[in-house]
């Protein structure tokens, strides 16, 4: 089993760092080893020096390959209170172990069928596997309704006049896992979009490979034979749930 060691941003654990990879990550300039763990050395830095002292891990990390997809999009460090801390490359968050923001959405029909996604074969994470209509991480300085309507329209060609009224019932699932390149930490904020019957979703990014309008039952099956990822599962399950039969 690997081990991991905390890591302190801010004041506080905010992260977790493999083992193996101590010595890469204390060698970054404003790093230093601490018991336990390792430490920012960000006292009395401003949000900006602070997310370029990340910023300078993540650029490290990616030298010596230990990132698994590096996407040139920053996403936010929080605080307890949802302050924002600091803003680093997205792709590094996971070999960090910090916790970071994604939307999921789910597809409704009118009918009560649901537009289920499958993920390009050709994406490193779970490639082949199904996934709400739309997802995708909160980028540094984004709203989730801003980055739900983004992603919806990135994803599956959902225009502004139909993603404006995408809705957020107030539920955040927390997901944590272990991944090859480290701790997967999200905070999956659910939400769900009416469509009507006439709208057919198209893929903008490359992203995914086909969408699947499935029934209710359908989508419970493939849920059961673990054909999800785990946050789209997550999600999906909770707005059947809170939808009813």
């Amino acid at each position: 089993m690997i081990d991991y060691v905390p890591l302190w941003v801010g004041g506080a654990i905010r992260g977790r760092v493999r083992r193996d990879l101590i010595d890469i990550v204390a060698a970054c300039p404003g790093i230093e080893r601490v018991d336990p763990g390792l430490r920012l050395r960000d006292a009395g830095y401003s949000r900006q020096r602070r997310s370029r002292a990340l910023q300078a891990v993540a650029l490290q990390l990616r030298l010596a390959g230990v990132i698994a997809d590096w996407r040139n999009e920053s996403c936010a460090v929080l605080d307890e209170h949802g302050v924002e801390l600091a803003r680093f490359e997205r792709g590094a968050f996971r070999t960090l172990g910090i916790q970071k923001r994604a939307v999921h959405v789910t597809g409704w029909r009118e009918d009560g069928t649901l537009w289920i996604a499958r993920r390009s074969a050709l994406k490193h994470a779970d490639p082949g596997k199904l996934d709400n209509l739309a997802a995708g991480g909160v980028v540094a300085g984004e709203s989730p309704r801003r980055s739900a309507i983004r992603e919806l329209w990135e994803e599956a060609g959902v225009p502004t006049a139909l993603s404006r009224h995408v809705d957020f019932p107030g539920m955040v699932i927390r997901s944590v896992r272990e991944t090859r390149f480290g701790i997967h930490d999200e905070l999956v904020i659910a939400a769900d979009i009416s469509l009507p019957n006439s709208f057919q979703p198209v893929g903008r990014d490359g992203e995914v490979e086909e969408f699947l309008c499935l029934t209710r039952a359908e989508v419970e099956a493939a849920l059961a034979r673990d054909e999800f990822t785990v946050e789209a599962a997550l999600a999906t399950r909770e707005s059947l749930e809170r939808r009813g039969a």
